[in-house]
């Protein structure tokens, strides 16, 4: 039951489309030519933020968008993974980020929500894993269309509105003088598809914030400056409690936690992990 939903891409994510494909092959074709797997497999495929930035559009766009610069990256990378007969799923994970991106937990703030950054941190606490439907597909029970919404993690699902199929014919009819057609267009109706529906696995982790100088040795641990952090796929279950890392990843608004009604427009930071970079610490 494929969607009909189709979305033209603007001049500037064909242009983004354009450099990843000349990313990948000119810098991580040998890479995927020697991969074995099978389609159960999810594969983290590091790409170096250096390397990234030598095309002018992926270096601006990773900065400004960064969760649709990855998007369109993650389409030519199945698309190589496909064509060299990678059989596994490609998860991008960006590492190696410039000094620009590098913050400290006390340092963010709302204004910084959809922003990369980086931090040094310490895990003190892992929770269980869960799934959740990232993507919805929807198949009309009046004319068998199906229908893709995007959804988002913690919050309540959200459904097409219409089929634009069944209005399309209603209109057709409306126009045509059919006496039998009612004035109502028609309402949806809709049954979600768990077959075709995405999932993902993801794992929220509680850290605190870690002050290291250049040889890495730990001048400051601060269990007042927290953050949740949230890994997903090939990066559940890589990080145990007590460990060190820099997480990369992009800062996040969510609902404030334990609220009372549910328009409580409270709101609190958190990290969604693009990729994981185990650190050695020392003591100073």
């Amino acid at each position: 039951m494929p969607p009909k939903n189709e979305v033209d891409l603007d001049p500037q994510e064909q242009a983004i489309l354009r450099e990843w494909r000349l990313l990948v092959t000119e810098h991580y074709l040998e890479d995927i030519q020697h991969l074995e797997g099978n389609p159960d497999i999810i594969h983290g495929f590091e790409v170096e933020h250096a390397v990234l930035a030598q095309y002018d559009t992926l270096r601006t766009e990773f900065h400004l968008r960064p969760t649709r610069v990855l998007q369109l990256g993650t389409r030519i990378m199945r698309e190589q993974f496909d064509e060299h007969m990678a059989r596994m799923r490609p998860v991008i994970r960006v590492v190696g980020l410039d000094e620009m991106y590098r913050r400290r937990i006390d340092s963010l703030r709302m204004r910084d929500r959809n922003k990369v950054v980086s931090l040094v941190v310490k895990i003190n606490h892992v929770f269980p894993p869960y799934g959740w439907v990232k993507l919805a597909v929807y198949e009309c029970r009046d004319c068998g269309d199906g229908v893709e919404i995007p959804q988002r993690r913690a919050r309540e699902r959200e459904s097409p509105v219409r089929c634009e199929t069944c209005l399309a014919a209603f209109l057709k009819r409306l126009e045509s003088g059919d006496d039998s057609v009612s004035y109502r267009p028609p309402r949806p109706n809709f049954e979600m598809s768990t077959e075709h529906s995405k999932y993902e696995d993801v794992q929220d982790m509680s850290v605190c914030q870690v002050v290291v100088n250049d040889e890495l040795q730990v001048l400051h641990t601060s269990l007042k400056d927290d953050l949740i952090a949230t890994v997903s796929d090939d990066l559940v279950g890589e990080l145990e409690v007590g460990a060190f890392a820099r997480l990369n990843g992009i800062v996040r608004v969510q609902p404030f936690p334990n609220r009372t009604f549910s328009k409580d427009t409270r709101r609190v930071l958190s990290l969604d992990v693009l990729s994981i970079e185990p650190i050695d610490v020392g003591e100073a």
